[in-house]
């Protein structure tokens, strides 16, 4: 069968049985259909003890933590000599910001990478895993799965409906502003699948780069939401309401102000069924409010 990426078509041939994955939405994708990977790269320096998020408990110990530079550090080495020595027959890739370090992957085993430059959403990662794998019928099922769960939010919050979000994280490092932008993207599509969408000034912006945009702290103004979800990368809440303007915006004093962990951020920036569930339940306070 053949899957087409970003870097071109993949031709996949036999169900592969020794599968490696690169970014968290591939190990979670795997872990739906309970296949293990023979190795994998997720969380890296940002998860636990194996490099897991919270809600990859289900990962085999005896899957291979690879060497996490790529993800952890701009220019970190692609673990091509582990992937090797797994043998694999098929590799996974997502969660880059530039498939050009990972093309030698191909020269070790089939490799699927990303559709586009943004985010995919879930659903097409399950659905391409479900031909890989023959499993199509699970595909579907795993998918229904995960739609009960933002439908059961519906249900119970009617009010999100029309209201807006926007997913973000301010760099204390660099002082940069980065944010969600692309309605089209998979993690603004987490959004939409309660009722929520993205602002239309940010929708509207000419500086959308992988579905998201950097700005600097004097354009918090684009925070105008009903619902902002922030990460204070390198910092706290404290540091943020240091910002000016910052407890001013209508998410601050609305009630609709999540300020989150790593975790809950990557549950939503990179989705799978598993982390979405995850995070929007970690936000669940803030979307009564929103939806009140």
């Amino acid at each position: 069968m053949t899957v087409d990426t970003i870097a071109g078509p993949t031709e996949v041939t036999g169900t592969p049985s020794r599968i490696v994955a690169f970014g968290q939405q591939w190990v979670d994708a795997l872990l739906e259909f309970d296949v293990q990977p023979v190795g994998y790269v997720s969380a890296g320096s940002n998860g636990n003890e194996r490099g897991l998020y919270p809600w990859q408990t289900e990962v085999a110990d005896d899957s291979v933590m690879l060497d996490a530079s790529a993800v952890d550090q701009v220019g970190g080495a692609v673990p091509t000599e582990e992937i090797a020595a797994l043998q694999p027959d098929l590799i996974l890739v997502s969660g880059i910001p530039s498939i050009d370090p990972y093309r030698g992957l191909s020269d070790i085993a089939p490799t699927i990478f990303p559709k586009a430059e943004k985010v995919e959403t879930w659903e097409s990662q399950i659905e391409t895993l479900g031909r890989v794998l023959d499993r199509e019928d699970d595909a579907s099922r795993i998918i229904e799965e995960g739609r009960e769960f933002t439908d059961g939010i519906v249900a119970d919050l009617p009010g999100l409906n029309g209201k807006t979000a926007v997913l973000s994280q301010f760099i204390f490092s660099t002082q940069q502003l980065a944010v969600v932008a692309d309605p089209e993207d998979g993690a603004a599509q987490i959004f939409d699948s309660i009722g929520l969408s993205v602002p239309e000034g940010l929708v509207n912006s000419p500086d959308i780069s992988h579905g998201r945009i950097v700005l600097s702290p004097e354009r918090l103004d684009v925070l105008t939401a009903d619902l902002v979800v922030m990460l204070p990368n390198g910092g706290t809440r404290d540091d943020l309401e240091k910002l000016p303007g910052f407890t001013r915006l209508p998410a601050a004093t609305g009630g609709g102000l999540a300020v989150v962990d790593y975790a809950t951020v990557v549950g939503i920036n990179l989705p799978s069924k598993a982390s979405v569930e995850f995070s929007l339940n970690k936000i669940r306070p803030q979307l009564e409010v929103v939806a009140s």
